[in-house]
C-alpha cells in the first residue's frame, strides 16, 4: 500500500468511528427523553416542564451535533 492509502483509510476510519459514537450518543439522549417521561409520570413535581424541554433540547443538539458532523467529516 502506498501511504497516501493509508492515510486516507486511517481518516475514513476516525471518521466512522466519530460517527458511530455520535449516533450511540443520539440513544442515549433518546433513552434519556424516555426516562425523564417515565419519571413525569410517577412523580409530580414544579420543575417537571423544564426537565422536559431541557430533554428535549438535548436531543436536539444531539441530533444537530450528528448532522454537522456528517456534513462537516
Amino acid at each position: 500500500m502506498m501511504t497516501d492509502q493509508v492515510g486516507f483509510f486511517m481518516w475514513f476510519a476516525v471518521k466512522l468511528i466519530v460517527l458511530v459514537g455520535l449516533g450511540i450518543y443520539i440513544v442515549f439522549a433518546s433513552v434519556i427523553v424516555r426516562q425523564e417521561q417515565l419519571m413525569a409520570k410517577t412523580i409530580e413535581a414544579a420543575s417537571e416542564k423544564i426537565l422536559s424541554i431541557l430533554t428535549w433540547l438535548h436531543l436536539g443538539a444531539a441530533i444537530i451535533i450528528f448532522a454537522l458532523a456528517l456534513l462537516i467529516l
